[in-house]
């Protein structure tokens, strides 16, 4: 795959005014080249992973599992991208990440298989000067989360297997944290506290 990245860089750059200030446009601009810039760096990723025998797996690096007391907990380095829609290289991107926080859960003890699951996605967002505005819980892309849970911890993502939650919060860092349970264990604990 030939992908200059020196290009989208340069494009990002000549947004920028001389004293380092931009526009709404300019900043919609850019925001759309860093996206572009994002799919770039992990096609370029995967590729070399793939075909340059790369010892750790980008996914690996930037995600976790843990499998105690039949709650699973994935932690991804990495708030979810504020988009419904994904690129195809972010999109495979946030699948590994899920399956390799899955995978290490699995060789804790056997994954729990829920007839009705609960589902609880927490994302902390690195704060912006701006984002507060743009922060909204639904227009973040969960169903890549959901559609890769359903068969490994519950039959489908319909009300009959699995409910959800999503809440958000600021951080230092961003990052997004998954907690998979038994649906009436998490009504439970919450008739408790």
């Amino acid at each position: 795959m030939n992908i200059s990245l020196k290009k989208t860089i340069v494009q990002i750059d000549r947004c920028l005014a001389e004293g380092g200030g931009a526009s709404a446009d300019q900043l919609h601009k850019m925001y759309d080249l860093t996206l572009r810039l994002q799919s770039q760096l992990l096609s370029v990723i995967y590729d070399m992973e793939t075909f340059g025998g790369s010892a750790e797996r980008v996914a690996n690096a930037h995600s976790g599992g843990k499998n105690k007391d039949s709650v699973v907990t994935l932690t991804i380095t990495e708030p979810l991208p504020s988009m419904k829609r994904l690129t195809e290289a972010v999109e495979e991107h946030w699948k590994a990440m899920i399956h390799a926080a899955i995978g290490e859960a699995a060789q804790q003890r056997p994954l729990p298989y829920f007839d009705k699951a609960m589902v609880e996605i927490k994302i902390i967002t690195p704060r912006g000067s701006d984002n507060a505005r743009l922060w909204d819980t639904s227009n973040r892309s969960i169903q890549v989360v959901l559609n890769n849970l359903k068969g490994i911890f519950f039959e489908d993502d319909n009300m009959e297997h699995m409910a959800f939650s999503v809440i958000g919060r600021w951080g230092e860092k961003g990052a997004t944290i998954i907690r998979i349970l038994d649906f009436d264990k998490s009504q439970q604990i919450r008739s408790i506290t």
